[in-house]
């Protein structure tokens, strides 16, 4: 698993609050690691969340979303 450094977290869903936020790089959008889809047939993750916005990714204060190597974080700017 990627670990830039201590300043950087990884962003929890907002809709499902379980899952993160991943990067889809087929369709540069930002969706939940627990999105629903359907893999051969059978139904997969449980969540809907999914956007291309990133005002939509929700950031504590001081924070700001980076993409390091196709990851989605949230990076403290405040030390």
């Amino acid at each position: 698993m990627l670990n830039p450094g201590p300043n950087f977290r990884r962003i929890t869903c907002p809709d499902c609050r379980w899952g993160t936020i991943t990067l889809a790089s087929d369709t540069a959008r930002f969706q939940c690691s627990r999105l629903r889809r359907v893999i051969d047939g059978f139904p997969v993750g449980h969540c809907d969340f999914a956007t291309r916005d990133r005002a939509e990714i929700p950031v504590e204060p001081g924070e700001r979303v980076v993409i390091v190597d196709f990851t989605p974080f949230a990076q403290l700017t405040t030390v």
